[in-house]
């Protein structure tokens, strides 16, 4: 009875819960009906008849860029939160320049999910500016697929570059074509941004083309300057920026009409209605929309008291709950729906902003990425060199209990994120100093090896080595460089500067790395097992090794070691786990070797025929975060360590893979330890 009482309490909750959503449906739906608003309350682009749309500084400034045909600057950034109305801005600065003979060609990177590599990205690009340039005599869609099969040899920028030089811009008539590419974030999720700002960097540099003044790029979406660009190859200052700013009460005179009818001041509700949305677009219209669909306001003398009591009952109390098209959610996902690598940023971020909240402002530092990451969620507004509270709905929103709340969270779900099994362990770093190390990649200035030195002096000081509540991976790292058929150079890390190892020694000639390994390994099972620590070895190579048959050889006979072990803290093969990363355009291009060595150290099993799963392979492009990777090794199911590119890309490897997994599993249900 007790249960069934507890079961007809949670029904009656849900019950009340669902009456109340309904109401509060019921009563926006007949409110619309009622005034017959015109306010813009679904989001999205505003469509270009809305009375309500309201220009502002930005409109004119992106308008002259891009009718502009001399100077230099051939490319504009417009960075911004959610909800702000940049969209909304491409669409009729896109009209404006069409109606004076300009061409201009808009494109969604949203459209583009799925994207894999570079050569896609950049014929996805042409075909969607081939289909919008009104040349129908030369058919450019087929144009290019004609060319763009032919020249497979050429880097697909270069590919990129040429057509958009050699048949667009020398044959269009117009003085100008614009290109506006909206939601520029997603080039981060498809990990293809830095290929993609190499390119626009070389179109924007070069002087020699006179073709090229034809040319510019409108870019926008919702990201800071370091999400954009993560190499260090190139800087995003390579054109101009467009602050979109604030709504202010004498660009808002399209909203004034739809309170004439519930106001005797419309000026004076519209100053009221600033006073709580601080002039964020979305939220204003919201703002507007709820008091032109509430009550008539009487007296002139009720103006502020209604407004506040209006903002506070449907914005501002149980916010989730009734939140319109999830606008205040989204800032807070912008915090909390991260990786797990990013977390303690976040908290960072959360603390600026306490001090903000606080303070009232703090001075805003243009190179620090905690102050960007703030503008871009939209939670502060920059105004004067300084950062504030975007306006008073988010002061009263997200608070300060909201902020100990989030960083709660944050914290709790990064101590969850990251598997325990991966603290405590001898970590070995073994670096491949073959010659093949001195390449230059296409789209960057600096060779593989200065590139590594680069990432592994952060993934090293700042994940590896780095105390995470009382916990840390290793507190020292030993750092081998090997080539030649001998033990390679060896550092102890940080005792010795990473930056320091690298500008202190150059690349030499083969990959031999069985002496290296070897040693690292007796090192492990000599002291570090016996001292209750497990093992990370970690390889960067840009090449099969020289010696591939030596190294399956040491991971089997490592395998028949681990399977010799008694009385662990941890199963055999948790012990220690080796990581090859690939490094490089050849291990890009070409990952099948190292896949199939991969696929060649499956085979090895245990005493009881079970896998011995201590290797695994991975790129160090698609390697977001260090101790995500090492996390990883830890799962249950090892058909999910294999990396999520792999999986896409190879499928037939990855179906050849679990099918030994499978073979392997049917295996041990007819195994009989005393068979064995």
């Amino acid at each position: 009875m007790r249960e069934l009482k507890l079961d007809l309490s949670c029904i009656k909750n849900i019950f009340h819960n669902f009456l109340d959503t309904l109401e509060i449906a019921m009563g926006e739906f007949m409110s619309i009906v009622k005034s017959n608003s015109f306010y813009q309350t679904e989001g999205g682009t505003l469509p270009l008849d809305a009375p309500t749309y309201v220009g502002r500084e930005a409109d004119e400034q992106l308008y002259q860029f891009g009718r502009a045909t001399e100077g230099n600057s051939r490319v504009c950034f417009v960075l911004a939160p959610r909800q702000t109305g940049k969209s909304s801005l491409m669409v009729r600065t896109a009209k404006r320049l069409t109606e004076e003979n300009l061409i201009c060609v808009r494109i969604n990177i949203h459209e583009f999910a799925g994207v894999e590599s570079e050569r896609v990205l950049w014929f996805s690009l042409l075909d969607e500016i081939c289909k919008q340039v009104p040349l129908p005599e030369l058919n450019l869609p087929e144009r290019l697929k004609k060319l763009w099969n032919r020249k497979t040899d050429l880097a697909p920028g270069l590919q990129f570059k040429n057509f958009l030089l050699e048949e667009i811009l020398s044959k269009i008539a117009a003085e100008k074509l614009v290109i506006f590419i909206d939601e520029i974030q997603d080039l981060v999720d498809l990990k293809l941004q830095n290929v993609f700002f190499g390119v626009i960097r070389n179109l924007s540099d070069q002087t020699d083309k006179p073709e090229l003044k034809k040319l510019a790029f409108v870019l926008l979406g919702v990201a800071k300057p370091s999400d954009l660009l993560t190499s260090t190859s190139y800087t995003l200052n390579l054109g101009d920026r467009i602050e979109l700013g604030r709504l202010t009460a004498e660009q808002c005179q399209p909203l004034r009409p739809g309170l004439k009818k519930v106001t005797p001041d419309p000026a004076a509700t519209l100053e009221r209605i600033l006073y709580w949305t601080g002039g964020q677009p979305f939220l204003t219209q919201i703002v507007c929309h709820l008091v032109a669909t509430g009550n008539n306001i009487e007296d002139s003398a009720q103006i502020e008291t209604h407004v506040d009591t209006l903002v506070t009952e449907k914005i501002i109390t149980d916010w989730r709950r009734q939140d319109r098209q999830s606008h205040l959610q989204e800032i807070e996902h912008w915090f909390t729906k991260v990786e797990s690598s990013r977390k303690p940023e976040k908290r960072q971020v959360l603390g600026i902003y306490r001090q903000i909240l606080t303070q009232s402002s703090v001075s805003f530092r243009q190179n620090d990425p905690r102050h960007w990451d703030l503008l871009i969620s939209g939670l502060v507004a920059k105004d004067e060199a300084r950062l504030q509270v975007a306006n008073k709905i988010y002061s009263l929103v997200f608070t300060e209990k909201w902020i100990i709340n989030t960083t709660n969270l944050l914290q709790n779900q990064e101590d969850c994120m990251t598997n325990t099994k991966i603290y405590n362990r001898d970590v070995f770093v073994l670096v491949d100093q073959s010659d093949s190390m001195d390449t230059v990649d296409e789209n960057t200035d600096k060779t593989r090896w200065q590139l590594l030195g680069e990432t592994l002096s952060g993934d090293i000081n700042k994940k590896i080595l780095k105390e995470r509540n009382g916990k840390q991976v290793s507190d020292k790292v030993k750092l081998y460089l090997f080539s030649r058929e001998r033990v390679g150079i060896g550092f102890d890390v940080p005792q010795k500067p990473i930056n320091e190892i690298f500008r202190e020694n150059e690349t030499e000639t083969n990959s031999f790395i069985g002496p290296t390994l070897d040693q690292c390994l007796k090192t492990w099972f000599e002291e570090g097992r016996k001292s209750g620590k497990g093992a990370f070895i970690i390889i960067y190579t840009d090449g099969m090794l020289d010696d591939r048959r030596r190294f399956e050889y040491l991971i089997a006979e490592t395998c028949k070691k681990l399977d010799q072990l008694d009385n662990l803290p941890l199963e055999p093969q948790e012990q220690i786990k080796i990581l090859m990363i690939g490094v490089g355009q050849d291990a890009i291009k070409n990952p099948e070797p190292f896949l199939d060595l991969d696929f060649n150290l499956l085979q090895n099993k245990d005493k009881m025929g079970r896998i011995c799963d201590i290797f695994v392979f991975d790129l160090l492009n698609e390697v977001p975060d260090i101790i995500e990777l090492l996390s990883r090794q830890f799962e249950g199911d090892p058909a999910t360590k294999v990396p999520e590119w792999v999986q896409k890309r190879h499928p037939d490897w990855y179906q050849k893979y679990l099918r030994v997994l499978q073979l392997q599993k049917n295996e041990l249900s007819t195994y009989n330890p005393e068979q064995s």
